[in-house]
């Protein structure tokens, strides 16, 4: 939901056969890696309390009124939209209408400035004309219904982001896109399509997990602010929509942390980890909150467990080398590479972006042998046809 890149208004994907998500599940791995961290923590785990936890008592004088808690109209479009709307080729079919919409975008008819901490509703965005890619999604999929086509939230499994939004404190962010598919195919409403690739795993998401993640990001901005009580409020309305997300239970514990409430911050980082053991994010927190109060087992602890799964965790790993590589360290990226395919062979993204690595440190031969092993391991043609551009581009931008 934000990303550290400045964005262009608007960018579109089509695929006439679909975006195959590469669903890759760890399990073995993670199991692996609980079974292999330092044997147990150096003392019995807090008991969670989860009613304090919810109520805000740990932070303020009184418990929040969950009545208080915020209802925003997320796909609401005012009336200047829906005649804006009215006006998109009203003959024609919604797809064709959703196409007209995205060249209207396209030719700057109408833009979206790109402005990280920007969270808007969809008549918010438009009046605005600035977003988040949470802000332009959601008034994408507000603006692609009214049109009558189909369109969905979609979480895209791009390298993780995450925000220092206190000292030595992560905090996360997902990114988010529109999907509108049709008989024709699939089509890809991005911020950006460099922040897009077809090849991340991605996933379709129910109006109530975005809503989630809308209320979070939301409540995290109003953190960055300094008003506590509204940035509780909507991270608790984030929890009352998806309690059993655990990167809402991690932001909460931010949250705690950056009010200097430890044992709630300490309660809300472990509800993450009891609902993912393999949150690497709550561990990481947890061992710098351990660290603040010199508790230096416990600090110990979290962060050989945290250590331990991202450097048997593939995907970490690619990420890590992903970075590398867009920073021109192709040593590095290749080093990281190599021991992401050492945990897992199966994924050709590794594969393709070890020949991009191989190739840029002058080892033609091997970037062949790792560009057709790639291609082998790649399942969808559509992933192919992206694969093919990016080879043709790299040819002809030597």
């Amino acid at each position: 939901m934000k990303t550290p890149e400045k964005l262009e208004p608007v960018a579109v994907n089509w695929s006439s056969t679909g975006l195959a998500g590469l669903k890759r599940t760890l399990l073995g791995l993670l199991l692996a890696g609980l079974l292999g961290c330092a044997s147990a923590p150096p003392q019995p785990e807090t008991q969670i309390d989860f009613s304090w936890l919810l109520s805000g008592a740990a932070l303020f004088d009184a418990p929040i009124d969950t009545a208080a808690l915020p209802e925003d109209d997320i796909l609401g479009l005012a009336p200047a939209m829906r005649q804006y709307l009215a006006d998109v080729a009203p003959q024609a079919s919604p797809q064709q209408r959703l196409a007209a919409l995205l060249r209207g975008f396209e030719h700057r008819e109408f833009t979206v400035e790109y402005q990280p901490d920007k969270t808007l509703t969809a008549t918010e965005t438009y009046r605005q004309q600035q977003g988040n890619c949470m802000a332009f999604t959601v008034m994408m999929v507000a603006m692609a219904r009214e049109l009558g086509a189909e369109a969905y939230f979609n979480q895209v499994e791009v390298p993780p982001v995450w925000g220092h939004e206190e000292s030595q404190t992560f905090v996360v962010y997902r990114h988010i896109n529109m999907v509108s598919e049709s008989p024709r195919g699939r089509r890809v409403v991005d911020f950006n399509l460099a922040a897009y690739d077809p090849v991340y795993d991605q996933r379709k998401l129910s109006d109530t997990e975005a809503f989630a993640q809308y209320y979070s990001n939301r409540g995290l901005e109003w953190m960055q602010q300094g008003d506590m009580p509204q940035a509780f409020r909507y991270l608790r309305k984030a929890l009352a929509l998806r309690p059993g997300d655990s990167d809402l239970w991690a932001n909460l514990g931010a949250f705690y942390s950056r009010n200097e409430r430890f044992a709630a911050a300490e309660q809300s980082y472990l509800q993450a980890l009891q609902l993912e053991s393999s949150h690497t994010i709550a561990m990481s927190n947890l061992e710098r909150l351990y660290r603040k109060q010199h508790k230096t087992a416990q600090a110990d602890y979290y962060a050989e467990r945290a250590r331990y799964h991202r450097e048997r965790n593939p995907y970490y790993l690619y990420y890590q080398a992903r970075n590398a590589y867009e920073h021109g360290n192709f040593k590095d990226a290749k080093r990281q590479l190599k021991r992401a395919i050492w945990q897992y062979e199966g994924d050709h993204r590794f594969y393709f972006l070890l020949g991009l690595t191989s190739y840029r440190l002058g080892e033609f031969d091997d970037s062949k042998t790792y560009f057709t092993e790639a291609f082998s391991l790649a399942d969808s043609p559509g992933t192919k046809q992206a694969y093919s551009r990016k080879l043709n581009y790299l040819k002809s931008h030597p």
